[in-house]
């Protein structure tokens, strides 16, 4: 993930602690080097989302963190250890990072999987011994450790910490650190954002726009923005094949190695519904979505009776035009018209409830979302039959100046 800072300044009353600040930090380990009153923590607590920047933006990857909203889906996957840390006293280490990890959505339907990581990072900051010792009994240093082991609870993809071995011995100072540099060497190894700067700004554009487009039929970089809304960072999303995924591959943001599942290569249709079942299987305690376009949801649709019958709870969200949309756009690229591409669709929402299954047909844009959010919560598969306009061209040709060759 990228972090940008944009002529961002701060001031407390007749204070400017900082002014007209431009910074980019990319994946791997930044530091902070300043004297005392520089206005460090000021900048870290912006970066964090516990200050607003009284001008200027700030953006974590797809999110502007100026916005309520963007702050609170940036922080369920940031890690942050303040230089004034404050604990409950009469709370045990072990139940304190529990109820943090409750708080920060670690496992919550998973005691045992949660106290597992609660007590692995108990071990790593070398607490294992005291886990159930008050906090009001440890030394300053036994705190700070309390603190990085908190940061690190949620597995964070940005991890801020400020003066985090104030108050360590060498010893303890030396295990930080490795862990820092382990953390730094896992970005730097990771997938980044990287790739062209273009295509990327173009995409984040294209999201940021969208997050306040009502327009219905529903483009697809606003169920793209609401799908990556719902879903946390190790949640999966599969797409069927078709013009969604097309869009998905070029605009949907994924933060970690199998999380979205596209049928590349021989790119069968139909293939979603199955591999969602699979993903679901293999990975029951994670949100799953499947995306199908109409034409490829037609083809494989028999099989919500196996999602039924295993009980595989995801949500099929169906993009409905009416058309192979990615055929028709292919042919109006190459021959400037299509032909054959057309059909009439059933009543998707009845034809799924016909499977005893949940279903919804979205009659307007701010529906989506809340509908979504209320499926992934159902101890079943569902469906929501989403009408879609793909008059957006998915090359951003406008954007990126060239055409862009689809497989």
């Amino acid at each position: 993930m990228i972090i940008e800072m944009t002529s961002v300044s701060k001031v407390f009353g007749r204070t400017r602690a900082l002014e007209g600040v431009d910074l980019t930090v990319t994946p791997g380990m930044f530091g902070l080097l300043g004297a005392n009153g520089a206005g460090k923590t000021t900048l870290m607590r912006l970066l964090a989302g516990v200050l607003r920047p009284t001008s200027g933006s700030i953006r974590a990857g797809a999110w502007q963190l100026t916005r309520a909203a963007d702050r609170r889906e940036f922080q369920r996957v940031l890690g942050y250890l303040p230089q004034d840390l404050r604990l409950y006293p009469d709370m045990t280490a072990r139940a304190l990072l529990d109820y943090i990890a409750i708080l920060k959505g670690v496992a919550v339907a998973d005691r045992r999987q949660r106290h597992d990581t609660v007590d692995a990072l108990l071990e790593t900051v070398a607490l294992s011994d005291a886990a159930q010792r008050k906090l009001g009994g440890f030394s300053g240093g036994m705190l700070r450790r309390v603190g990085i082991a908190q940061a690190l609870l949620n597995n964070p993809a940005v991890l801020i910490v400020d003066e985090p071995t104030a108050g360590l011995d060498p010893e303890e100072r030396l295990r930080f650190r490795n862990i820092l540099s382990r953390l730094a060497e896992e970005c730097r190894g990771a997938v980044s954002a990287g790739g062209s700067p273009r295509l990327r700004d173009a995409t984040l554009r294209l999201l940021e726009d969208a997050r306040t487009d009502d327009r219905f039929p529903i483009q697809p970089p606003r169920l793209l923005a609401d799908i990556r809304a719902a879903l946390g960072r190790d949640d999966v999303l599969v797409s069927d094949v078709g013009l969604h995924k097309l869009w998905i591959g070029r605009a949907f943001p994924a933060y970690e190695p199998g999380t979205t599942l596209i049928a590349n290569g021989l790119a069968g249709m139909g293939f979603a519904v199955p591999a969602a079942i699979a993903a679901k299987l293999v990975r029951p305690r994670a949100k799953v979505v499947a995306v199908s376009g109409d034409g490829g949801f037609l083809m494989n649709v028999q099989e919500l009776e196996t999602a039924r019958r295993l009980g595989t709870a995801f949500v099929n969200v169906v993009w409905e035009n009416g058309q192979f949309g990615s055929i028709a756009w292919k042919q109006d690229t190459r021959f400037g018209r299509h032909f054959g591409t057309g059909f009439t669709n059933p009543d998707f929402a009845r034809l799924a409830e016909s499977f005893g299954l949940p279903a919804w047909q979205i009659r307007n844009t701010t529906e989506f979302a809340p509908r979504l959010a209320h499926a992934l919560t159902l101890d079943m598969p569902s469906l929501l039959a989403v009408p879609v306009d793909y008059s957006l061209d998915v090359a951003m040709t406008a954007d990126l100046g060239a055409p862009v060759t689809a497989t």
